[in-house]
């Protein structure tokens, strides 16, 4: 069965293409005169300049000062994909008005009040917090215009079919009753056993480098202001200027007079020295996003600003088998000793396993009922449902779920009967988004290959080190 989850969460990203660096045709393409050019596209050329502002914007966005490869694909795939569709629009001779730019924009959620109306303080704030002028605005947006056009041009038709709607509406309609147990049986372990599991899993237990800081929230209370108004994120941007110009963490609060306090040891997961979930722990990535050059920035986290400062680093510590680290081996050791049997359980032929393993370790079985792949009861994940609801009859099956294991068997399958509330626009709509879906897929391969791209592979690699 294919996952109907799947189709009901992810939706389709229009105007975005995504390029696999194999596909390309690259190497130093260009002549050593063209140092200005990381690639092109046809007609079209991408500078370093065209990089390093989408970089510095890329950055910004992801809160955090250092780029992996996996990021540099992204951005350079981000522009290539302009370049192919504006390659395209002008092959097709689309061309975008003032007036229709201006509606796109105002129809943006970004910028509207809480009414749902366009708002200009809205617009302004968003251009203040990104440090973006109005025409660098409006480029990108008619960029996103044209993707959106071309798309729309692609798609335009598709309609749905009865036999592909009576094939989505038997997964629409499944239900689901299940048995049900958690498999975690305590097993005795030897001391000898705990000792040897230590030995050979030493680095499992070491919490990592550690780090500890400061920060202030900047959020408009904070900084005496009523409201989020114009002079609030003014003073957002004097801060990130003060930060350019190396101003000191100490300095900006004194400026500021800014609350502050303190974050405890934590490392990348934000687990403190007593091996437990910080209080502090939503500020792990921002701690180490930082380094001894750049101690102190500005970070978006859980929708609230913060100057993070960092004050100290402390490097990998070797463990020592303390009580803590034997109950943590225990838990390990049992679960996979469990993990172990569920794997026996699900591999016997013997149909009788599920109910005597329970009965043999004094288990509950427990009975659910799914109405349908969405009603998980709080029990399971979106990912467990899609392998409940894909079992045969009678099969059974071992889930893993926050470190526990449950065994299931399909007890019964049945189809709801119930006439469901505008079924059959949800079957129509899901059809046309899978056609869509399989369009847009053919759509980004057709373009890759009428629109080769030429990259300049010493330039980039230039590029991406000064960055």
């Amino acid at each position: 069965m294919k996952s109907l989850t799947k189709k009901i969460f992810i939706t389709i990203i229009t105007g975005i293409i995504i390029i696999v660096l194999g596909a390309w045709g690259m190497g130093d393409l260009f002549s050593s005169g063209n140092k200005n050019i990381i690639a092109e596209v046809g007609s079209k050329k991408i500078y370093i300049k065209d990089y390093l502002s989408y970089a510095r914007l890329y950055v910004r966005k992801k809160n955090s000062s250092k780029l992996v490869d996996r990021d540099h694909d992204i951005i350079l795939n981000r522009l290539i994909s302009e370049k192919i569709y504006e390659e395209f629009a002008e092959d097709l001779k689309i061309k975008v008005n003032d007036k229709s730019l201006a509606y796109f924009i105002k129809n943006d959620k970004n910028f509207k009040d809480k009414d749902g109306n366009f708002s200009r303080e809205e617009y302004e704030k968003y251009l203040l917090i990104n440090n973006l002028n109005p025409k660098t605005v409006e480029n990108f947006y008619k960029k996103e215009l044209i993707k959106k056009i071309l798309i729309e041009v692609f798609i335009n038709g598709i309609d749905h079919t009865n036999y592909h709607k009576g094939r989505l509406e038997d997964d629409f309609l499944k239900q689901v009753r299940i048995k049900f147990y958690k498999l975690d049986i305590s097993y005795k372990i030897k001391d000898r056993e705990i000792i040897e599991y230590f030995d050979k899993n030493k680095d499992q237990f070491s919490l990592g480098e550690m780090r500890s800081g400061r920060y202030a929230n900047l959020n408009y209370l904070k900084l005496g202001f009523k409201k989020e108004n114009n002079e609030y994120y003014q003073t957002i941007d004097n801060i990130e200027n003060d930060l350019i110009n190396n101003l000191n963490f100490d300095n900006i609060v004194k400026k500021y007079k800014l609350e502050t306090n303190k974050i405890e040891n934590i490392n990348k997961n934000g687990i403190n020295r007593q091996r437990a979930k910080s209080t502090f722990n939503t500020f792990s990535n921002a701690l180490f996003s930082l380094d001894k050059n750049f101690k102190t920035e500005i970070f978006d986290i859980n929708n609230t600003k913060y100057l993070v400062n960092m004050t100290d680093i402390k490097k990998n510590e070797t463990p020592n088998l303390n009580s803590q680290i034997r109950g943590e081996i225990l838990e390990k050791v049992n679960l996979q000793k469990n993990k172990e049997l569920s794997k026996k359980i699900i591999k016997s032929k013997n149909s009788k396993i599920f109910f005597r393993t329970a009965e043999i370790n004094n288990i509950k079985i427990q009975n659910v009922f799914f109405e349908n792949i969405l009603d998980n009861k709080k029990i399971f994940d979106r990912k467990n449902m899609e392998r409940i609801f894909s079992k045969q009859l009678n099969s059974n099956l071992s889930l893993l779920q926050n470190d526990k294991i449950f065994i299931v068997r399909i007890d019964k399958i049945s189809k709801n009967q119930k006439k469901i509330k505008n079924l059959n626009k949800a079957l129509s709509d899901q059809v046309k988004q899978d056609f869509k879906a399989l369009l847009l897929r053919d759509l980004d391969k057709y373009l890759i290959n009428k629109y080769p791209v030429k990259l300049n592979k010493k330039i980039l690699d230039q590029v991406k080190k000064s960055i």
